[in-house]
């Protein structure tokens, strides 16, 4: 991958956790813990995911081990769809990216606030540099 997704943890508390994949992964999508079985895996984020719990580091095979970064207030580039302005609070949509299309009041009344944006995209799919707020 040519852009790393940790770009710093800002002396926050970041952690590189190691997991078993429920399903392949790719580096910089938000996944969340497999809650139907006993295993404690992680998997792609499902939309509006309220236990997204952190950030590919690698790509990861189905049932392989996944990398996954998690740390209140680490910076990371994670995949984001549309069009994304800097400041922006960003959900999880389908297929594990960010969905910065709603207005901060309704993501946020919502609670599924996973990261802010730190600088823009203007339409697409790509790496979004963000601070990830859980």
């Amino acid at each position: 991958m040519a852009t790393e997704i940790l770009i710093n943890d800002g002396g926050a508390p970041a952690r590189i956790l190691p997991f078993k994949a429920d399903g392949a992964i790719t580096g910089g999508e938000v996944v969340e813990f497999e809650l139907s079985g006993t295993t404690g895996d992680v998997r792609q984020a499902a939309a509006d995911s309220v236990t997204a719990c952190g950030v590919a580091l690698t790509d990861a095979a189905d049932n392989g081990i996944a990398s996954i970064i998690t740390g209140h207030g680490v910076l990371l580039n994670i995949y984001a769809t549309g069009a994304v302005a800097y400041g922006d609070l960003g959900i999880v949509d389908a297929a594990g990216v960010l969905d910065f299309t709603g207005t901060a009041a309704t993501v946020a009344a919502a609670g599924t606030d996973v990261a802010i944006a730190l600088e823009t995209q203007a339409s697409g799919l790509g790496l979004v540099k963000c601070m990830w707020l859980r």
